[in-house]
């Protein structure tokens, strides 16, 4: 069985570790696997999507704990989310909304019955008091549905634009990487021949690697995660452009090979 964890807490504190620590005490024989602790703080966009770029590479049965709480200590909720293969487990604030928009839920419940969590929970390191205990008792066998009442979760809309043909698909950047690369929400569907426009700046080609353009030229490609892209070879396309989350970009499609 395995734990991931998905946290804006860094490693220089002790949270992550104490994390670790409380899975642990729980069960012993769990594995436990970092996606990511280098999540901007609070930023709850962020996180969900890198989760939804990790999340489907792992086995089945996987537990994902995802704790990018700006609401800690407040009013907000804990979900636990179960899918065919996965279970979930993230405040209700919509970190998991990139991957609920694309798999069917089997089952989700708040998680609110504190025989699970520790027993003394502080009102601002729910990761430790609550995440984390939740996630080692499901680990040796706990349902969900012990958990807390279920509840009918709403399947979030779309979250990238299908490029599916000719025309002009007007998206944005939705995440910079540590290598300042410009992930948009646009998506293709097959190799495309057509061209990028950002920031006044027209990339006429849509190339296949960084490698297809002169060392710090602009390149615009189709990422791995089958995303366009916007880069700089060899060099920072955030701080070229001095670009931000949020920002326009089209695409204008001549023709594209679907695969």
């Amino acid at each position: 069985m395995i734990i991931a964890l998905l946290t804006d807490f860094g490693n220089r504190d002790w949270f992550v570790g104490t994390m670790k620590g409380v899975i642990l005490r729980i069960n012993p024989n769990v594995e436990i696997v970092d996606i990511s602790h280098d999540i901007s703080p609070q930023n709850v966009h962020e996180a969900g999507f890198v989760l939804w770029n990790a999340y489907k590479y792992f086995p089945p049965k996987t537990i994902f704990v995802c704790v990018v709480d700006p609401g800690v200590g407040s009013e907000r909720k804990i979900i636990a989310v179960e899918t065919r293969e996965y279970i979930f487990i993230a405040p209700d604030n919509g970190l998991l909304d990139f991957v609920l928009s694309e798999v069917g839920v089997l089952k989700a419940v708040y998680v609110e019955n504190k025989n699970y969590f520790l027993e003394k929970v502080s009102s601002t390191f729910h990761g430790r008091d609550i995440f984390a205990p939740v996630s080692a008792y499901i680990s040796r066998g706990v349902d969900i549905s012990e958990l807390g009442s279920e509840f009918n979760i709403k399947k979030p809309e779309k979250m990238f634009i299908e490029i599916q043909g000719e025309g002009s698909y007007k998206g944005k950047v939705i995440y910079i990487d540590r290598f300042g690369n410009l992930i948009t929400n646009l998506r293709a569907s097959g190799e495309i021949n057509g061209e990028v426009k950002f920031k006044g700046t027209t990339i006429s080609k849509i190339s296949r690697t960084y490698s297809d353009v002169g060392i710090s030229e602009v390149v615009a490609l189709v990422d791995s995660s089958g995303l366009i892209e916007i880069g700089i070879r060899n060099g920072n396309a955030r701080e070229f452009f001095k670009a931000s989350y949020g920002d326009e970009v089209l695409v204008r499609v001549k023709k594209i090979n679907i695969r």
